[in-house]
């Protein structure tokens, strides 16, 4: 395993999701093969407590922040990418959601957090669509009637749909009286309406994730079941404290993972073959390693910066979005020139089909266009960069959320090693 730096208290989180990618490594090629979803990885994700880890502790959870849910993520993608950017969404959704209870102490997250950990309860987005990577808009509608809304639209990339018991949504409500809103809502997977396109997923990268269509029609949302809304066309504070705040710096990691896992395995076979001299090869290693530990750090701090309120207190709303995409388009663009310079190290045995480089090779470049994509982060970035409004801002809700308890932090480092602050490879 790639030497991960890291704090004693986030030990513990890496060890178990690089034990878990250990078992899935073996499985990983016949999933990308079959394109078949990683059915027995998620059971045993769940067996182990890893759908819990952004679960708060004093609901039965592992208690992981975004910082550590990022780590873990990167060790659990270098083993199966699929299978971690299936548990990204639900990973992240439950974080958003411990988050909001600490704040708000909403009894229904509460209930769903405990259903998550007794293992009755996997989330998922259904957010994408074509022409609308920005959530800014959506083409999906909402009708008002007694109690809630009739929804009726056609998503894309449900990753997630195989195992998800909830999905979260969107759909543009026109009559709002402030003007058309963006609702956003979560439901039961199986609510009369919804259907997932089976074998509409047909890619040459992260195959085994299933991220079928999804076709929504006349699917009843009651009116509690709406999380937020907002003006269309609005760059909304809600969102980046939630979704994008939590998907930027975790996609990246995944992306990442994927990378240093071919990475891993390429310096094996260097060593394997007696190239450590050729310069050349160092010369590549070593900035392979560069740009790993850039994207670390830079997902460290994103993530500390959501925790600790400050992506939208210190900074503007758009900046607060800037700086998190930002983090996302290094990760995912570093990750594919890790992966093009271990191919040129490695030469033909890459591409062999069924190689962890020949995968990686696939797997990673959807990184680039997972939204926010190359081109719209590089629009938002500029933009702001330039002091340009890219959109209209809608404020969040709440202006703080809470944050790690300092007290908790503190019990989990004085029960972890102090004196080895980097996670090794267990001795073979």
């Amino acid at each position: 395993m790639h030497l991960l730096i890291t704090r004693p208290a986030r030990q513990r989180y890496v060890e178990l999701a690089e034990d878990m990618a250990a078992v899935f490594r073996e499985r990983a090629a016949e999933h990308d093969r079959t394109a078949a979803f990683p059915f027995r990885n998620i059971d045993e994700l769940r067996a182990a407590g890893y759908l819990a880890l952004t679960v708060p502790r004093e609901l039965g959870g592992l208690g992981g922040t975004l910082a550590d849910m990022a780590v873990a993520q990167e060790r659990l993608a270098a083993g199966c990418a699929s299978t971690a950017l299936a548990v990204n969404m639900h990973l992240s959704m439950a974080g958003q959601m411990a988050r909001a209870w600490r704040t708000t102490g909403d009894e229904r997250a509460r209930k769903t957090l405990t259903e998550i950990v007794e293992g009755r309860v996997i989330l998922m987005g259904a957010t994408a669509e074509p022409g609308h990577a920005l959530v800014r808009t959506t083409g999906a509608k909402a009708r008002k009637v007694e109690g809630g809304y009739l929804v009726t639209g056609d998503k894309t990339f449900g990753t997630g749909s195989a195992v998800m018991t909830h999905m979260t949504s969107m759909a543009e409500y026109r009559e709002h009286p402030d003007g058309p809103h963006v609702l956003v809502f979560r439901i039961p997977a199986d609510s009369p309406g919804v259907r997932v396109l089976e074998g509409t997923w047909n890619t040459s990268g992260l195959r085994a994730t299933r991220s079928e269509n999804i076709e929504l029609r006349d699917v009843m949302v009651p009116e509690e079941n709406v999380l937020t809304s907002y003006p269309v066309g609005s760059l909304d504070g809600s969102l980046l404290q939630t979704v994008w705040g939590w998907a930027m710096p975790t996609f990246a990691a995944v992306y990442l993972g994927v990378a240093v896992g071919a990475f891993e395995t390429c310096v094996r076979d260097v060593r394997s073959r007696g190239w450590e001299d050729r310069p050349y090869i160092r010369a590549e290693i070593a900035a392979c390693e560069e740009l790993i530990e850039t994207s670390r750090a830079l997902i460290e701090r994103t993530a500390g910066e959501v925790m600790g309120n400050g992506l939208w207190n210190a900074l503007t709303i758009q900046q607060g979005m800037a700086r998190a995409v930002l983090t996302k388009n290094v990760g995912t663009n570093n990750a594919v020139e890790i992966v093009d310079r271990v191919i040129r190290i490695i030469g033909t045995p890459a591409l062999r089909p069924g190689s962890v480089y020949e995968r990686a090779h696939r797997d990673v470049r959807a990184g680039t266009m997972h939204p926010y994509s190359n081109a719209d982060a590089c629009d938002l970035i500029a933009a702001t960069t330039l002091g340009e409004e890219t959109a209209p801002v809608h404020p969040p809700r709440l202006d703080r959320l809470a944050e790690p308890a300092p007290e908790a932090e503190a019990e989990v480092e004085a029960g972890a090693k102090a004196s080895d602050t980097a996670v090794r490879p267990a001795a073979s």
